[in-house]
């Protein structure tokens, strides 16, 4: 399962007949935006209906487009992947399914991070997308086997990575996943995952 295309048919179903299926979708980079400590690369933004929100990438898109581009699309790209991910988030924030838009303050950080050790403590770690700021935090026991690992972190670029899907497919009953960061928001709604953001705005 490719879980950003399945993100993007479920969303479809919840906006059908809607209205905002064509309506228009700015999609831009932010240099200035805070970035997730769980994050690496520039902040695309989408923004809709008087809301933004972000993804973050090594490969973003400035364009005008609609929400319908996404439907039925192959999605293939890094670029087009991330971009897709940036309109779910903007889109289930407009819809009130998600919370999170954006990446918290700087000054947030450290808690965030102590939190999370508090909450991995005693677990481990396998993590989809490359996450540094793990590195820092005492008491993360981080695994490169999955098979060892039994709770699964996947950040921005386990999101857009192709074989995401299947690894939680393959997971279910045996392993927890946990989406990180405000990159994750939208898709980890739609996929009724457990979401860790508890500073982002």
């Amino acid at each position: 399962m490719d879980i950003v295309k399945d993100s993007v048919t479920r969303l479809e179903e919840i906006i059908h007949h809607s209205g905002c299926e064509d309506t228009a979708v700015r999609l831009d980079v932010d240099p200035d935006a805070n970035t997730c400590e769980y994050e690496r690369g520039a902040s695309m933004t989408a923004t809709f209906g008087g809301r933004t929100a972000e993804f973050v990438t090594d490969d973003p898109i400035r364009a005008m487009t609609k929400i319908s581009f996404m439907f039925g699309a192959p999605l293939e790209t890094q670029g087009v992947r991330s971009a897709a991910c940036a309109i779910i988030n903007v889109t289930t924030g407009f819809f009130c399914l998600s919370r999170v838009l954006r990446s918290c303050p700087a000054e947030s950080h450290a808690a965030c991070l102590c939190e999370l050790a508090e909450k991995l403590n005693g677990h481990r770690i396998f993590c989809v997308g490359k996450i540094p700021a793990l590195e820092r935090a005492r008491g993360i026991d981080v695994t490169t086997d999955i098979h060892e690992a039994d709770i699964i972190l996947v950040n921005n670029e386990g999101i857009i990575a192709p074989g995401t899907g299947d690894l939680m497919a393959a997971g279910e009953t045996t392993k927890q996943f946990i989406f990180l960061g405000p990159s994750t928001a939208g898709v980890s709604r739609l996929q009724q995952q457990e979401y860790w953001c508890p500073y982002g705005k």
